[in-house]
């Protein structure tokens, strides 16, 4: 319902169409989360597994000694684990995220430089 209010989807689709995915797409959806938890081994909770890896993202960003893992600016690698966090923020699961890893500040100093096109001059150089 979330993506149904954010995405305005009233505006686009009909009612019977707008229950069709909101219903059967969460069912879909949870048979593929099934699937893909076995496949990829993660925890009987995934949300432990998210800040695992995001807990394993945090120390390599540390261990370069930087703001980013690209140091002083995010590189394409920052942008790639942005993006993907990008996806959920406004979900429960980005909030939970925040309140059970460290990557808030991270996120938003990456957000920042998205938003000001920090990257820019690089393009502008080629």
């Amino acid at each position: 319902r979330w993506f149904d209010e954010t995405g305005q989807w009233e505006k686009h689709f009909s009612t019977w169409e707008r229950f069709v995915v909101i219903y059967l797409g969460s069912a879909a959806m949870w048979i593929i989360s099934k699937r893909l938890k076995t496949r990829h081994g993660l925890k009987p909770d995934v949300r432990q597994s998210l800040y695992d890896e995001t807990n394993i993202w945090l120390k390599a960003i540390k261990a370069r000694g930087g703001k980013f893992l690209g140091d002083d600016k995010p590189n394409l690698a920052d942008l790639a684990v942005y993006g993907a966090l990008s996806a959920i923020e406004g979900c429960d699961a980005f909030n939970d995220l925040c309140a059970n890893t460290k990557v808030k500040p991270w996120y938003d100093n990456v957000k920042k430089a998205v938003e000001n096109s920090d990257g820019q001059a690089i393009l502008s150089k080629m």
